[in-house]
C-alpha cells in the first residue's frame, strides 16, 4: 500500500468518484453543445466561452471529465463536488430544479463535505 493511502481514502475516493460521476451526467444532460465550436472543450480565451450561458457548466465539464479526475487527489475531487453543488444550486431556473434525484444528490453531496471539514 501506498504510504499515505488508506482503506478509509480509498473508499472516500470510490465515494466521491460515484458523486462526480452523478454530477457529470446532470451538468452534461444540461447543457447544450448543439452550436458550440469549441465542441463542449472549455477556452477562457474565446469570448464565446465566457458569455456562453453554458459557460461555467462547459468549464466544470472540461476540468471534471475522466481520465483526469481518475488520478486527482481525493482534495482535488472535494474541490470539484463543491463547485459542483455551487453550480447545480445556482440554477434553480433550470429544468430539473424540481428534479428530487437532483436534490437528493446535493444533500449527500453536502453531508458529504461537512464530513470531510470536520
Amino acid at each position: 500500500m501506498t504510504p499515505g493511502i488508506t482503506a478509509n481514502t480509498r473508499t472516500l475516493r470510490a465515494y466521491a468518484s460515484d458523486l462526480l460521476q452523478y454530477a457529470r451526467w446532470i451538468i452534461e444532460r444540461d447543457v447544450d453543445f448543439t452550436d458550440c465550436r469549441q465542441r463542449g472543450s472549455y477556452d477562457s480565451s474565446l469570448p464565446e466561452c465566457v458569455e456562453c450561458r453554458f459557460g461555467g457548466a462547459c468549464h466544470w465539464l472540461d476540468q471534471n471529465r475522466s481520465p483526469s479526475m481518475e488520478d486527482a487527489s481525493l482534495d482535488d475531487m472535494v474541490d470539484a463536488i463543491e463547485r459542483a453543488c455551487e453550480y447545480l444550486e445556482s440554477e434553480k431556473q433550470m429544468p430539473n430544479a424540481n428534479d428530487p434525484e437532483l436534490h437528493n444528490w446535493i444533500h449527500k453531496a453536502h453531508r458529504f463535505l461537512r464530513a470531510r471539514r470536520e
